[in-house]
């Protein structure tokens, strides 16, 4: 005879491909309140990652895949550019883009982050920094954006799209996940003649 934990399917991962600075972070402390463990691959992909390589795309997937197995979510880089892979790997995944103003978003970026970028950050917007390269980084951050809706369109069960600064959270958040991701309600005197 099968147990409960053995015939209830796994819950689908939770991947968070918003870029950072778009409130990737704050997400992903509401997903770890809702249970989740999150995990992060920028660390391993800073000790692991051979930056030399022409191409380092493959290498960055393996290990942000990796990371995703070892967790009931992640959020951050790389997953704005490697979310197909990611759908292809962990079918049943319901994405969230946290999205901001770009004018936001890039003043955000420029305050949080030095002006030369590291490795991934080089990878992922294609230039050595910021600075002087602005239209870059707009082309990447609209570029992504447009992608990730155009790929996801017509699936709005494995997508969903947050604006945290113009009041998106837990109404929005708890509607998408649900029923797979939220604890069940607790029923208290369950069973006796008055159910409160």
């Amino acid at each position: 005879r099968m147990s409960a934990a053995q015939t209830t399917p796994p819950r689908p991962k939770v991947c968070v491909i918003g870029l950072q600075k778009t409130g990737t972070t704050s997400l992903a402390a509401a997903l770890r309140a809702l249970g989740l463990r999150m995990g992060q691959a920028t660390n391993r992909l800073a000790r692991e990652v051979d930056w030399k390589q022409p191409d380092p795309a493959a290498e960055i997937t393996r290990i942000a895949l990796d990371v995703l197995a070892q967790s009931d979510g992640v959020s951050d880089s790389p997953y704005g550019f490697v979310f197909k892979a990611v759908d292809a790997a962990f079918p049943g995944t319901k994405f969230i883009l946290t999205n901001r103003s770009y004018e936001s978003w890039i003043e955000s970026y420029r305050a949080y982050f030095p002006d030369g970028n590291n490795p991934l950050r080089r990878w992922m917007y294609g230039v050595p920094r910021l600075s002087g390269h602005e239209a870059q980084y707009r082309a990447a951050f609209e570029g992504q954006h447009a992608m990730m809706r155009t790929y996801f369109a017509g699936r709005a069960q494995d997508f969903l799209e947050m604006d945290l600064a113009r009041g998106d959270g837990w109404a929005e958040l708890v509607k998408f996940l649900a029923p797979d991701h939220l604890p069940p309600f607790p029923h208290k005197n369950r069973g006796t003649a008055s159910a409160r």
